[in-house]
């Protein structure tokens, strides 16, 4: 597998790679329940690619897996319980993990989650996430590489409207 930050020269191909999982979804135990051109839109990827950190994991030439990294606070999470006391720019925010459906099962979004955590080491002092309700085995995965559970919180995102989420850290 090759780990590597995307261009904005492959919008088209994240976004057909994600696409791929939004119409896959209807057959998963668990899916995130994006909306295409809804969330993640083309923009979405867009902002992200260009603000961001975008993580692609692939192989021959094929993605295999993907998440973003914004390096600062997401405004959703402001009013959080984290552990730490820290600075909006001391903080990351990780979005849109996710791992095809045709590797799925085999320990890479562990993989490709530790070699996002290895690369922002330094960069900032702690890593954001929600887990949407239900979604324990997402929130034991995280666990496994060193997240931890904060609590329930109400997020309101356009793709779902308000939302419970498991808020969950990790702290270098």
């Amino acid at each position: 597998m090759n780990f590597r930050i995307a261009k904005l020269d492959e919008l088209e191909k994240l976004y057909d790679f994600y696409n791929e999982i939004i119409d896959h979804q209807k057959y998963d135990e668990y899916s995130p329940s994006w909306t295409k051109d809804v969330y993640p839109s083309k923009e979405d990827l867009k902002k992200h690619l260009e603000d961001d950190l975008f993580y692609v994991m692939e192989e021959e030439g094929r993605y295999v897996g993907a998440g973003s990294i914004s390096l600062h606070e997401d405004v959703n999470y402001l009013n959080g319980s984290w552990s730490l006391k820290l600075k909006e720019d001391e903080i990351a925010v990780l979005h849109l993990l996710v791992i095809h459906p045709d590797y799925r099962g085999k320990g890479l979004s562990k993989q490709l989650l530790k070699y996002i955590i290895d690369d922002t080491k330094g960069k900032v002092k702690a890593i954001h996430l929600d887990v949407i309700g239900g979604n324990d085995m997402a929130a034991r995965m995280y666990e496994k590489v060193g997240f931890k559970s904060i609590g329930l919180y109400e997020v309101y995102y356009e793709d779902t409207g308000n939302v419970m989420v498991n808020l969950m850290e990790y702290n270098y």
